[in-house]
Parts: C-alpha cells; sequence; structure tokens
C-alpha cells in the first residue's frame, strides 16, 4: 500500500480527545509526550498506528485505576528519509491482569501498520515503527503562533506530577516562554503574592484549585496582575460556572496543538483586560 504524507498531530488530537473519558471513567491520568522538535508530516499508516496505540492503552485504563498512563515518542534514528519511532505506553502501577482481546487487536492493527510490539520487565509496552519523511520536511526550531507577543509571556506552573510538568514546561520553554523552575504550589503562591514579580501565565493542577482558600487566592491576584489561570484537568474538569468563566482548561492528554489554542486564549483574553484597563484609565 502505498502512504500518503500525514500530518500525524492533526490526527492524534482526535484520540487524544477521546480517549481522555477512557481515563476519567477510573479516575486514570493520562500524558502524551512528542517532543514538538519532532517532525509531524511524514509517511505513516495513520489510522491503524493509532488503533494499535489505543487498545494498547485501553488495556491499562480498562484494568487499572488512580494509575499514571504515558503515552511517549522516542526518536531513535533520524536520517535524511526516515524515522524510527519508539513509542512507550506505559503504567506507574504494575498491570496484574488485562483482556487478551485488546491486545491481539493491537497486534493485528501494528502489523498493518508495520509496527514491532515489544514488552520490557514491567510489562509495559515498546512500539518500534520506522516513516519515511515528508519530501520537504525541515528540523523544526519554533512552534508557529499567531501572537508573537506570547513568546515573551512568564509562566508559573504548580504541577504535582513529574511527567506532567516535564512535558507542558518543555513545551512551553520551545515556544519561548520563561518558566520558573519549580513546580510546586507553595513556589508558585510565593510568585503571585511577590509585589514585583507580573505573571502572564498561571498553570495550575486542578486539585491546587480545589482548596477554596488557594482558589480565592488566586482570583484576588488575577484581577491585581491580570494574569491568565489555566487549570490542568487530569480527569473532570467541573467546576461552578462563576469559577469556570475566570479559568482556561488544558485537558490531559493533549498535543501542542491545543497548548498553542490555550495559549492564543490567553492571549485574547489578556488583550482585553489591558484595553479595558487602558479605556477606564
Amino acid at each position: 500500500m502505498k502512504l500518503k504524507e500525514i500530518d500525524f498531530i492533526e490526527r492524534i488530537n482526535l484520540f487524544l480527545e477521546t480517549i481522555y473519558y477512557d481515563g476519567e471513567r477510573h479516575a486514570n491520568t493520562i500524558l502524551f509526550e512528542y517532543d514538538p522538535s519532532y517532525p509531524r508530516v511524514y509517511k505513516i499508516d495513520a489510522s491503524n498506528t493509532i488503533k494499535c496505540i489505543e487498545n494498547l492503552t485501553k488495556i491499562f485504563l480498562f484494568f487499572q485505576s488512580e494509575c499514571e498512563i504515558l503515552i511517549k515518542f522516542k526518536l531513535a534514528n533520524y536520517n535524511t528519509n526516515r524515522i524510527l519511532f519508539n513509542i512507550l505506553i506505559s503504567s506507574s502501577e504494575r498491570l496484574k491482569e488485562f483482556d487478551q482481546e485488546l491486545l491481539n487487536a493491537a497486534k493485528e492493527y501494528g502489523d498493518k501498520a508495520g509496527i514491532i510490539i515489544r514488552q520490557d520487565k514491567n510489562g509495559n509496552f515498546i512500539l518500534d515503527i520506522e516513516v519515511e519523511l515528508a519530501s520537504d520536511a525541515q528540523p523544526t526550531k519554533s512552534l508557529d503562533i499567531n501572537n508573537q507577543a506570547i513568546k515573551n509571556y512568564n509562566a508559573i506552573i504548580a504541577y504535582d506530577n513529574k511527567n506532567g510538568f516535564k512535558i507542558l514546561s518543555n513545551q512551553l520553554k520551545f515556544i519561548g516562554i520563561n518558566v520558573k523552575p519549580s513546580s510546586d504550589y507553595e513556589s508558585l503562591k510565593q510568585h503571585i503574592t511577590d509585589a514585583i514579580y507580573n505573571p502572564d501565565l498561571v498553570f495550575v493542577q486542578k486539585v491546587f484549585l480545589e482548596d477554596e482558600q488557594n482558589l480565592n487566592e488566586l482570583l484576588k491576584f488575577k484581577k491585581m496582575k491580570h494574569f491568565c489561570i489555566v487549570a490542568i484537568c487530569e480527569t473532570d474538569e467541573i467546576f461552578k460556572p462563576e469559577i469556570k468563566q475566570e479559568l482556561i482548561i488544558l485537558r490531559e492528554p493533549y498535543s501542542y496543538d491545543i497548548l498553542r489554542a490555550v495559549l492564543d486564549m490567553c492571549y485574547e483574553r489578556k488583550e482585553r483586560v489591558r484595553g479595558g484597563v487602558l479605556n477606564n484609565s
């Protein structure tokens, strides 16, 4: 079968949106890691590749609860024409039982896409797949964004998840945003209450927003400093309507396309607020 050049990230976004609800069912967190410097357009059997990933991911999601599931693309070999990816699908807990039908389906889709499926000593899955680069493929040095002013933003993150913080922080830095290196809520609190420091973006894991004192304090300083609060939601995204209008939601798992859309929303809100402040001055 002759493969067409596919924007793989564009195709996988729909999968990430739907798999979120499978994770929510058993309170599992799903993380997706695809380095933004990697090519995104190449010749690949995207449909069968994604179905293979989906079935292997569901093995963890359907038979575990309150676990962290990581889908990570690692570039193993790269030349002018071809890329070899290792795709890791792992869980924070060792799998004790699973549905053989899901594994059989994954292998069937994998065979169609030319994927070799392996398991490591912890029962995590590793997929080996070789793809052909697009004819005009170039190394990605930065992400295109609609509003260049975003590259001058300052961000702080309170995210009590090592992998989740690393993924988000790396993507923001790749865009050019200045990110504070700490990931705990106390550090975030010190920065937003600092009279000198003015963040543009405040990323907060939903668990911290469930504390009423934390939430009220954030909203108070949001009005004073005009930053955007981005709520990182790993499972449910249920907020009271009056609170939700103060937030922008970033659901796990997400690709950097979704993050860019979130940043554009932040920019639009900040510009509206800035315009209102200037009109009232």
